[in-house]
């Protein structure tokens, strides 16, 4: 899985709440906590900005480097402020890139499905599918080609192609993309 690598600084554990929080927020940035592998959790500030564009580019591993040493977590919670417009807090389990973790993994699609010429419906129903394996070994998406998807035809989870010990937690048949055949006349 490719990292996200980024600057950020140590918060004072004395700053708690949300006084604290909406200064934090007023000046750029956004407040991170990265917890796991029985150490103290970090109380780390970020960049707001470049975190959100980071999550909206499909990343969800980050290396936070700040005060000579460096976080690497992976994004387990994210919470944006009430339009959903913006990331506002940030919660990242620690991890070590040999670790088996489960994920997601970003399905992009290229091509025209040969379906959708016909009058079909193209259908994603994964755009992020689950996944499991080494954090190494993870990608953060998967390029999918439709080009010979015919009306009433899918791809399921066993048609596709996963990097080499990465596997979906999905049942193999589950279908990932559809094309719906034409309905009516």
């Amino acid at each position: 899985m490719e990292k996200f690598v980024m600057e950020g600084k140590v918060r004072d554990s004395s700053d708690k709440g949300s006084r604290s929080a909406r200064i934090l927020r007023a000046s750029g940035q956004m407040p991170v906590n990265v917890y796991g592998y029985g150490q103290a959790n970090s109380k780390l500030a970020v960049d707001s900005t470049a975190f959100y564009e980071a999550l909206a580019h499909s990343h969800r591993l980050f290396q936070i480097d700040c005060d000579g040493h460096s976080e690497l977590g992976l994004v387990k919670e994210v919470q944006y402020d009430t339009f959903g417009d913006h990331a506002i807090h940030a919660d990242l389990a620690r991890v070590k890139m040999d670790d088996v973790v489960e994920s997601t993994i970003h399905i992009q699609t290229i091509g025209v499905a040969k379906g959708t010429s016909a009058g079909g419906t193209l259908d994603i129903a994964y755009h992020h599918m689950p996944v499991r394996g080494k954090l190494s070994d993870l990608s953060s998406k998967l390029v999918v080609n439709i080009e010979n998807l015919a009306a009433d035809e899918s791809i399921r989870v066993r048609d596709l192609d996963l990097p080499e010990g990465v596997e979906s937690t999905l049942p193999a048949e589950t279908p990932i993309i559809i094309v719906h055949g034409r309905r009516g006349g």
